[in-house]
């Protein structure tokens, strides 16, 4: 028998201390002087036994009894047993640990087992070493997530224990607010527990749930244990009666590194799901998991006969930074075959929320001491709103990193570095395969006329910069040269068609070539000014300047072509590589010069709390207040770019604010189109606003409940799973009982330039988002998250959530009532990970609802 389950080795190592130790008969309170007795074992011990009392060790030598009392404790090769009265009968080779009771009639020093991780306590245990049986009551057990009580227990001699009036659950109270009654059973160590009826008890009150029977394996989670997993049941739901993700989960044999799952879901009315998931981990090398699902839908009457099918797979891989200093792999697969995330069983799913599924594989090769960098990679982009899948098979890439030539020119170390020696150089190559597609082919199978929408072409990227520091390194000069070669392998060619009097584009194949060159200048540098405020208070303002000029000019060396097509011969100025996969930007010469200016405001004080006059507190009150544009020589009209106003502060802790504009130099018409003339010179004021927008939210909450929700964001980092990544983002949105309130408030502005409408100069948006949380109890929790729309004046998005913390388990109510994803549900769960499929959900509303 394993030491680790075994309770004879303590009774035993027991019986050895007493007869080993001679201190025993100095504190035997009835022993006689006339006879000396001596006792003799044969037994060796192995390792050291320490024993201690708080009170006394008495040996009775007529009874041959021994008793130790007051907080008893034995300890014997990691054995540990405390008990308030251990007592040893030498002539029945029997072992009886007891708790004592109090004045007040409470029960002290109860009995307990210790080994490991494994321990249990009990009311009273009995073991007889030569039967080796023992006699159990109140035996409380705790493996892992499971605790297990038992009202009377015996051991029997191969170690099996029969108990009855048993009690299993997660919860660690002494009166669990759930468990399972099992009338009687059989516990196998380190196999399995074989129960009679069970029934499922919640508060101290039986529930018509039960099994006739079951069987409910021991084994520690390092070891294989296939079976079933317990579903999750739905009374009613649009999908009619059914009940959702019944697994059975096995281990492959032979294998620590991967384990599987299978999942089954069933609903009345047709609807079914199959669903596999796999995971595997490999100790710093590895991590993953891949979910391959299936899903048929059936159509509500009359057109009941209809199904709508699905297929997700879903692959993550991670490679570990140190696995291979040379080679990365890694994927994050997240496909949907009908490119949409509201086909899903689950109303609560984030990913009814979703526009775009993104999808790649990546495998990545660096080379040792070299500049050098190979990539690989398969993609695919889905897009619901737009009903377009973007599909990249695959796209190879190699990179060359900054590299210096003219160093090896170099003779001897010594001496300043050389101007030429501080020209680097770069190269990238792209190659692609790719096609832009509609969704609707793919459901429809129609792989034919996808192959033919594919395109690929590769790139060469040459590139060169040389920095020079000026004014005492205060200045950077940065200037640049690149070059870039495209080669396509589609092209196109107009002509115009006099039946149907259209300019249409015929598709060639073959190689073609085009490029561009550029050449850029930048300056930039950092300013630095302090303002002083009148009094003694110390305190400063400290102003960062950041501003940035540049000036990029590209000839005009492009493939672009005039052409006269029609009746009219009207003149079309076209590339024959605007629908390739590397096309040009323009057909012009370009001479554009940028400017940024950015600042950045930040209030220095001294610090009153600290007795060191020189230490300061900073409190940044912008984060960012920028200007940029940009003025085109070469442009024909309209040259100056409009300029753009950004601005990023969070004044204090909770609140940020987000906002832009953009205003326009030109003057306009009634129509609102600009044309070539500043509105200075028309009258109509400095500038015109084209755009502008503003986003504030603030979270209103205590500072405890922020750190804890600045904690929540730090571990849902160390999650996968789409809901983690979620409320990764969004931390200030997780349900947390420890967190007594929290309300969070967003308003965001839009406001764009009409030149549609005339009637309406500017269009505008605003949205009020409000969601938050609030315990009005200790377990009851009160959720909230809704959306307004202030130029409709109406609701666009709203969910209530109702949750009532049980210790272990909880009760969740969630109302969507308006917004795309209507949806009642109440459900009912286990907070334990063992039981994580034990649910029970109900999602069809009251009539009134």
């Amino acid at each position: 028998m394993s030491k680790k389950y075994s309770i004879r080795h303590f009774f035993v190592v027991g019986l050895l201390i007493i007869l080993l130790a001679p201190s025993f008969y100095a504190q035997d309170s009835l022993r006689t002087e006339d006879k000396k007795r001596i006792y003799k074992t044969k037994d060796v011990l192995d390792s050291r036994v320490s024993y201690s009392c708080t009170d006394s060790i008495v040996a009775n030598l007529k009874t041959n009894k021994i008793s130790i009392y007051g907080d008893a404790r034995i300890e014997y090769e990691g054995i540990v047993m405390t008990a308030d009265l251990i007592e040893l009968d030498t002539d029945k080779s029997e072992i009886y640990a007891i708790y004592t009771l109090d004045e007040e009639g409470n029960r002290v020093g109860i009995p307990k087992f210790e080994e490991g991780t494994q321990s249990f306590t009990a009311a009273t245990m009995r073991y007889n070493f030569k039967s080796e049986k023992g006699f159990i009551e109140e035996l409380k057990t705790k493996q892992e997530e499971m605790y297990l009580q038992m009202g009377v227990a015996k051991r029997q001699k191969n170690e099996q224990v029969h108990f009855i009036k048993g009690k299993f659950t997660t919860c660690e109270l002494d009166d669990p607010h759930f468990h399972f009654q099992l009338s009687k059973a059989v516990m196998v160590p380190n196999k399995r527990i074989a129960t009679g009826p069970v029934n499922l008890w919640v508060k101290g009150i039986p529930t018509p749930l039960g099994l006739p029977f079951s069987m409910i394996p021991t084994k520690s989670q390092e070891e294989e244990q296939n079976g079933f997993i317990f579903p999750m049941f739905t009374p009613v739901s649009q999908y009619g009666f059914g009940f959702q993700n019944l697994g059975y989960y096995f281990p492959l044999k032979g294998s620590d590194l991967i384990q599987t799952t299978l999942y089954g879901t069933l609903y009345s009315r047709g609807t079914f799901e199959v669903r596999n998931q796999t995971d595997y981990k490999k100790r710093y090398k590895f991590q993953g998991n891949f979910n391959l699902q299936y899903s048929s839908f059936r159509q509500s009457f009359p057109i009941d006969t209809v199904r709508n099918q699905k297929i997700v797979v879903q692959w993550r891989h991670q490679q570990e930074a140190k696995a291979n200093p040379f080679w990365r792999f890694n994927s994050n697969v997240n496909f949907q075959s009908d490119n949409s995330g509201k086909t899903d069983l689950d109303p609560l799913s984030q990913q009814y929320f979703q526009n775009n599924f993104n999808s790649d594989i990546n495998l990545i090769r660096s080379f040792p001491s070299k500049p050098v960098t190979i990539g690989l990679k398969a993609a695919l982009k889905q897009n619901s709103a737009s009903q377009n899948i973007d599909v990249d098979l695959p796209t190879l890439n190699v990179n060359v990193n900054r590299f210096f030539p003219f160093k090896g020119l170099r003779k001897s170390a010594i001496g300043d570095e050389k101007f030429y020696e501080k020209i680097g150089f770069t190269y990238a190559l792209e190659a692609k395969n790719t096609a832009l597609f509609g969704d609707s082919l793919l459901t429809d199978k129609r792989f034919d006329l996808i192959q033919n929408t594919f395109q690929n072409g590769i790139q060469h990227n040459f590139g060169s910069s040389y920095p020079l520091k000026l004014f005492n390194q205060v200045v950077t000069l940065n200037t640049t040269a690149q070059y870039n070669l495209r080669m396509n392998f589609q092209s196109i060619d107009k002509r115009y068609i006099d039946s149907s009097n259209l300019i249409i584009n015929d598709t060639l194949s073959g190689l073609g070539l085009s490029h561009d060159a550029a050449f850029a200048t930048e300056l930039s540098t950092n300013l630095y000014a302090y303002y002083s405020f009148i009094g003694n208070s110390g305190m400063k303002m400290r102003h960062v300047i950041t501003p940035r000029i540049s000036f990029r000019y590209q000839p005009n060396i492009s493939s672009y072509k005039a052409e006269y097509l029609g009746p009219e011969k009207e003149s079309v100025y076209y590339s024959p590589y605007e629908n390739s996969v590397y096309r040009e930007s323009f057909g012009r010469d370009v001479g554009v010069i940028s400017y940024s200016l950015n600042n950045t405001f930040e209030l220095k004080h001294r610090n009153k709390n600290d007795t060191i006059e020189d230490e300061f507190t900073k409190t940044r009150i912008i984060d960012a207040f920028g200007i940029s544009g940009n003025y085109d020589f070469f442009k024909d009209s309209l040259k100056l770019s409009d300029i753009k106003f950004d601005l990023r502060i969070a004044p204090i802790k909770g609140l940020s604010i987000v906002s832009g504009a953009s205003f326009s130099p030109y003057a306009w018409d009634d129509n609102e189109i600009s044309y070539d003339e500043f509105a200075i010179d028309n009258g109509q004021g400095l500038a015109r606003l084209t755009r502008a927008n503003i986003s504030t939210t603030y979270t209103f909450t205590a500072d405890e409940s922020r750190d804890e929700i600045n904690k929540t964001q730090e571990l849902m980092g160390d999650h996968w799973g789409a809901d983690f990544q979620y409320y990764a983002l969004n931390p200030h949105e997780v349900i947390n009982f420890e967190i007594p309130w929290k309300i969070n408030l967003t308003h965001t502005f839009f406001l764009d330039l009409n030149t549609s409408n005339p009637e309406e100069r500017y269009s505008q948006n605003q949205n009020i988002v409000v969601s938050g949380d609030v315990s009005f109890t200790e377990r009851w929790k009160l959720g909230l998250n809704s959306s307004y729309d202030l130029k409709m004046q109406e609701l666009t998005q709203t969910r209530l959530s109702l949750s009532r913390d049980m210790h272990c388990w909880q009760l969740s109510f969630f109302w969507t009532p308006i917004g795309g994803q209507q949806s009642f549900l109440v459900r009912f769960n286990a907070t334990s990970a063992l039981f994580q499929s034990a649910k029970l959900e109900l999602r069809k509303p009251p009539e009134f609802l």
